[in-house]
């Protein structure tokens, strides 16, 4: 009785703090949610007439083949011959020529309107990410003030040379492949090989994550090899900050730097990092800076679960595939497919409506190749700035594993049911296949216990086990 009682209490405690979670989460999402008046640049969207608003350049320009959007934080409208002051985040997209830079002051002149709703996609949902909730429609932009010198704004501007530089190494596809590997920019690859890596499963590659974070602790810390822990450290997470805002801050990468800094600083106190405290660390830092995330950011959904997927399962899998060869990654590259999207697969079904058969030996022939692509094409690039012929020589290998990459890519996208469309997968199955998925890792572990002990048999025959390793999403 008394061994009921202090389970009773232990899971009203429990229960007790994640209600108190959920209802601060609830409250931290009626917080960020922008409080529309007067004083407000959303007051004025849908006016019949166009306004006049003055503002800062906040986000790195998005150029794209066509046009560049200018995210823009407005402080100034002209109103009856008057500018008032107002605040708030706007969406303005404009011509390539003539270019604005980050920090660049502007004035915009246009028609104000609600970001418009798509047949499966939000796109006021998905500028809630970035604070915004109104766009500029048919604008007119002048600058009014230069940007004045800041770190941010240099290292986009050393972000842009770098894959200016790429342009001039590489040939297209190829250098909007390898800027997608190492800056982790999409805006020059052909919309083929964009449906291509959909198809295969093999978007990650194009995405900075975690594996590009582990690369940077790596490199940082075999060139502080002999230093301490005290100055190790320090540079590690400076460094990975500075990474982060180079590659332009997206979901996954900020996820993957939050818990690359934990585990760092797991070392600078002298203790193990538990890689499923940091993961749950820096999704909780992310949610409380922008709530959004965790509801509309689908990048950030299928990194976090990808991760978590690696970290359970990752050894489990591993274990179980025995029988396929180690050389050239080819056993953990089909383990880290497997586990990852056993756990990403709702929000890959629910978002894209597809399921992607071929994944596991798309990532197999393909995931052991970048490495390669990625060390060759920044050695080019650096050894470019002091001889131009002597970058080619480096350029040359990274050449030719894109192509065979991106061939191997095309011929196994158009394979005969290389993905299965899901059309009718809702969010009611994704409740049911999360609840299966606790189930079987949570209870299934003490019914097997219970079971082996009944009989007698020696569990570790038949292992189950834990990863506590380094995580990275897929």
């Amino acid at each position: 009785m008394i061994l009921w009682g202090v389970i009773f209490i232990r899971s009203f405690k429990k229960v007790s703090i994640c209600i108190l979670f959920i209802a601060l989460g609830f409250f931290r999402y009626w917080v960020y949610l922008p409080n529309i008046d007067e004083n407000s640049i959303h007051y004025y969207r849908n006016e019949k007439s166009n306004v006049k608003v003055q503002g800062t350049i906040i986000l790195d320009p998005d150029r794209r083949k066509s046009k560049v959007n200018y995210t823009v934080s407005v402080d100034k409208i002209f109103i009856d011959g008057l500018w008032e002051n107002v605040k708030g985040r706007i969406l303005a997209s404009y011509p390539l020529y003539p270019e604005f830079d980050y920090m660049d002051c502007i004035e915009i002149n246009g028609r104000l309107i609600e970001p418009p709703e798509f047949d499966g996609f939000s796109y006021k949902n998905y500028l809630s990410l970035s604070s915004v909730y109104s766009i500029m429609q048919r604008p007119y932009i002048s600058r009014v003030r230069f940007a004045r010198f800041s770190i941010k704004g240099f290292l986009f501007s050393f972000k842009n040379l770098f894959e200016f530089r790429l342009n001039q190494m590489f040939p297209e596809p190829s250098a909007s492949f390898e800027a997608g590997l190492l800056t982790g920019s999409r805006k020059g690859i052909p919309d083929g090989l964009l449906q291509a890596f959909n198809i295969t499963g093999l978007t990650h590659i194009i995405a900075i994550s975690g594996y590009n974070i582990s690369l940077v602790i790596v490199l940082i810390s075999s060139l502080f090899k002999s230093a301490s822990r005290k100055i190790k450290v320090p540079f590690i997470i400076i460094f990975i900050v500075v990474f982060t805002i180079f590659v332009g801050s997206s979901a996954a990468v900020v996820r993957a730097s939050i818990m690359g800094i934990v585990s760092v600083m797991a070392l600078w106190f002298g203790r193990q990092s538990q890689v499923v405290n940091a993961l749950f660390i820096s999704a909780f830092i992310m949610i409380l800076w922008n709530p959004m995330t965790l509801l509309y950011d689908v990048g950030f959904q299928l990194s976090f679960l990808a991760t978590l997927g690696l970290i359970l399962m990752g050894n489990n899998i591993i274990s179980w595939v025995k029988f396929l060869p180690e050389r050239f990654g080819i056993k953990e590259a089909f383990a880290m497919t497997i586990s990852a999207q056993i756990f990403a697969l709702p929000i890959i079904l629910v978002n894209f409506g597809r399921f992607s058969l071929i994944s596991p030996v798309a990532n197999i022939l393909i995931v052991p190749l970048i490495p390669f692509a990625m060390f060759f094409g920044f050695a080019s690039v650096v050894v470019s700035t002091f001889s131009f012929n002597l970058g080619f020589v480096f350029a040359m290998p990274a050449w030719l594993v894109l192509e065979v990459a991106s061939e191997i890519t095309k011929l196994l996208s158009k394979l005969p049911m290389a993905s299965y469309e899901v059309p009718w997968f809702n969010y009611f199955y994704v409740s049911g296949y999360y609840i299966l998925i606790l189930f079987a890792y949570f209870v299934y572990p003490y019914f097997r216990t219970i079971f082996f002990r009944r009989r007698g048999l020696n569990m570790n025959r038949f292992p189950i086990s834990n990863v506590k390793g380094v995580g990275d999403d897929s």
